[in-house]
């Protein structure tokens, strides 16, 4: 069986990861295909993979994943808490929201601050939008919120036949990680300096 996180970012799937490495008889990842242009939808059996990538090949996921040897997590939290997070990482090198603003919606005007925040708020919409139309044909699914974690986490494995140290998988959804290298930097004079700056000129 393959297990598929789907989530708009921001939402908590490094954490997600983490506790998976405690369920028994199951390999997992966090973007391990990240970089790949072939193969880039090739997983092992026996795997759960967490990417807010997956989102954009749903089409494909359907067509060369059997539903009967497949599962799938909605991983959700406020959309307006994952919007700003997206906006707080807008200067970051992979900026998807910033791509989202520039490509998607062909926006050649550098933002402000408001503008790259409604643009994060239409992105984190229209995925969740997507995945939730995704999903309403099957039943082979369920959602783990992150207000929820500890909770939905073990009925999701619950829901997937799935078995672990739960002692430990309660270690790891209590460790709270982040994946933006940007947060992590927030005390260094740099990040602040580049924080203020983006508050006046975002790309």
């Amino acid at each position: 069986m393959r297990i598929f996180v789907l989530t708009t970012g921001r939402s908590g799937s490094t954490t997600f990861e983490e506790a998976c490495t405690h369920i028994d008889g199951m390999t997992s990842g966090h973007e391990i295909h990240a970089g790949m242009i072939e193969g880039r939808l090739q997983y092992p059996d026996n795997h759960i993979e967490s990417d807010n990538r997956l989102v954009w090949f749903l089409g494909t996921l359907d067509r060369i994943y059997d539903d009967k040897d497949t599962f799938y997590v909605h991983l959700t939290r406020d959309h307006d808490k994952i919007a700003r997070s997206y906006r707080d990482r807008w200067q970051g090198a992979i900026c998807i929201a910033r791509h989202f603003y520039h490509g998607t919606l062909m926006c050649r005007r550098k933002p402000d601050m408001a503008q790259a925040l409604q643009a994060c708020r239409l992105m984190v919409d229209t995925v969740a939008d997507n995945v939730t139309f995704f999903l309403s044909r099957r039943q082979n699914w369920v959602e783990v919120r992150m207000e929820h974690l500890e909770e939905d986490f073990f009925k999701f494995m619950d829901a997937a036949g799935l078995k672990g140290d739960r002692d430990k998988i309660l270690g790891a959804l209590r460790t709270v990680k982040s994946g933006n290298k940007y947060a992590r930097k927030k005390k260094s004079l740099l990040y602040k300096f580049r924080s203020l700056y983006s508050s006046r000129f975002l790309r």
